[in-house]
């Protein structure tokens, strides 16, 4: 048996395909990571979960409330008059892009992940985080291009 990825995730195929056509489901089973955010529908403590699109905010009292949300970024889409946070989500090929979480009333969507930071030169209000070989990660607008470097954590 061979591990593969498939569209509901990993799983054990046999390696003589396709003579053979047997396969299994990996047990993966994530335990949720408490959270401090609380569920707007029934009051109880939100956990993050793991699914098919990457991870979210789940209630905990699952089954009895079945209420979810994105995580989000912390930082609040530039569009004009929405009110919606930037969050991470999933293509249905698995990459990754930030989109505003007001969707489908919204269509602002980023492919780098934003940062809540002012650009120096043109005041946009946030900046998208870059990362290449040569460089490593850095800070760039995506509006007037502007480069930032990142400042070092302490």
């Amino acid at each position: 048996m061979v591990m593969k990825w498939g569209r509901n995730g990993r799983f054990l195929a046999c390696s003589g395909f396709p003579e053979c056509r047997n396969t299994r489901p990996i047990e993966e089973k994530e335990q949720p990571q408490e959270t401090n955010e609380i569920c707007e529908q029934c009051g109880a403590k939100m956990v993050i979960r793991s699914g098919r699109f990457g991870r979210f905010l789940a209630c905990s009292t699952y089954p009895a409330c079945q209420h979810t949300r994105p995580i989000t970024t912390g930082v609040p889409c530039p569009e004009p008059e929405c009110t919606g946070e930037i969050t991470e989500r999933r293509t249905k090929k698995g990459r990754s892009f930030f989109g505003c979480s007001r969707y489908p009333d919204c269509h602002f969507a980023l492919w780098d992940r934003p940062v809540a930071q002012k650009c120096p030169q043109c005041d946009n209000p946030y900046l998208t985080l870059k990362r290449t070989k040569d460089r490593g990660e850095y800070l760039r607008c995506p509006k007037c291009k502007a480069e930032v470097e990142v400042e070092a954590e302490s």
